[in-house]
């Protein structure tokens, strides 16, 4: 069976002399596995499709539980990334928190339009690379049902106003008064919210991405019992 769907390429592995392992995030089927031949030849005309962060519509032959790709046709290849290590990086942790979420086959149409949207951002907008990467994983977190509750403390409801406490296994804040899980900082709290889209006062900010990015990466890895290693990475790049 062939059929077509957008993907974008989260990564490959070398197969046999020239061909290629994709893992592609279909907007169709999820999280697939797709052989693409010849594609290691020099001169080879899908190796566009191979390269990271492809965007593409993906002509797939299905036979059984095996996909092989046909032909591509490129919609962007975000190429700007390349071009910043920082947001290089962030990119990759946008990839590696879409596979620790998205199960094998199974779709995932908002995460998908929200995985692109935030690689646009990175390679076109001046949007901050931690900022955009946090808010993705927000995002990522709620489509994987491990949402985040930002709104006042997750016991008494009561607004946050002075030093916040995080817990890891609810997924919410809580006031000192109440002080259940981890404790935060007021920076960590308002820059969560302003990535979520939430109000947050500015001023609160200054300081709180990289430990923003921090919780988020280990509430996500205790989640997904995934470790996000290249978010790591990232972090030790952070002057925030």
């Amino acid at each position: 069976m062939e059929w077509k769907t957008d993907a974008l390429m989260l990564g490959g592995i070398d197969y046999k002399d020239h061909d290629k392992l994709l893992t592609l995030f279909t907007a169709d089927k999820g999280i697939i596995c797709a052989g693409i031949k010849g594609v290691r030849k020099p001169k080879a005309k899908l190796s566009f499709a191979a390269q990271p962060f492809a965007f593409a519509e993906y002509v797939l032959v299905e036979k059984g539980e095996h996909h092989t790709v046909k032909s591509a046709y490129l919609y962007d290849g975000f190429y700007p990334l390349r071009q910043d290590v920082e947001r290089y990086y962030a990119a990759n942790g946008i990839f590696a928190v879409c596979k620790a979420v998205a199960p094998d086959g199974e779709q995932l149409h908002s995460l998908f339009v929200a995985t692109v949207q935030a690689l646009k951002e990175l390679a076109y907008a001046d949007a901050d690379p931690i900022e955009t990467l946090v808010g993705y994983m927000l995002t990522a977190a709620g489509e994987a049902g491990y949402f985040l509750d930002l709104d006042g403390c997750g016991i008494c409801g009561a607004e946050i106003e002075g030093e916040p406490y995080f817990d890891f296994d609810a997924g919410h804040f809580t006031c000192k008064e109440c002080s259940v899980g981890s404790r935060a900082s007021v920076s960590t709290y308002h820059v969560l919210r302003k990535c979520a889209g939430a109000a947050y006062d500015e001023s609160k900010t200054q300081g709180g991405k990289k430990r923003a990015l921090r919780l988020m990466k280990a509430f996500l890895e205790g989640k997904t019992e995934t470790e996000l290693a290249c978010i790591g990475e990232l972090l030790q790049l952070c002057t925030d």
